[in-house]
């Protein structure tokens, strides 16, 4: 495995141990979950989240976020405690966006074959396209395995 691939499998890896140890805030509503395996749609009445798949394709969303997912693709989009997510992947890409905090948005579109990531922290905005662009606007993460790109800030 080259260095390239190594650092980012680290800084992944780096990513989702922080967000695992976040401090959770109480909140007396369940979070909304939507969940769209092959071919279904899901949108709660008076939820936030929503999810759309095709039948070869599965995408879900939690919390305020929206998940979209084509021609053998997966899509995950998480928005908690205050952030806003969104996940869109076409052809075999398996985009996540993950936004956790107050004024936190992840954006996350996969458009080849492949993985990645958005993680955006409370007061940030962080994206992801596989077309070749990561942008970390405030403490977050994002990487593309197809493209090796990637960014990270701590503050």
């Amino acid at each position: 495995m080259s260095v390239v691939k190594r650092t980012i499998a680290g800084a992944f890896t780096v990513a989702l141990g922080v967000v695992a140890f976040l401090p959770a805030t109480a909140s007396a509503a369940p979070v909304t979950a939507c969940q769209a395996p092959f071919g279904a749609d899901a949108v709660p009445a008076g939820g936030l989240c929503s999810a759309t798949s095709d039948a070869s394709s599965a995408a879900a969303a939690y919390g305020d976020a929206s998940a979209d997912a084509s021609r053998n693709a997966l899509a995950l989009a998480l928005g908690l405690n205050g952030g806003i997510a969104s996940s869109s992947a076409v052809g075999y890409a398996a985009p996540a966006a993950i936004a956790f905090g107050p004024g936190s948005v992840a954006e996350a579109l996969g458009l080849n074959p492949g993985l990645s990531i958005a993680i955006a922290a409370p007061g940030s905005t962080v994206t992801v396209d596989s077309l070749g662009g990561v942008t970390c606007d405030g403490p977050g993460f994002a990487g593309d395995l197809t493209t090796l790109k990637a960014c990270l800030r701590v503050n």
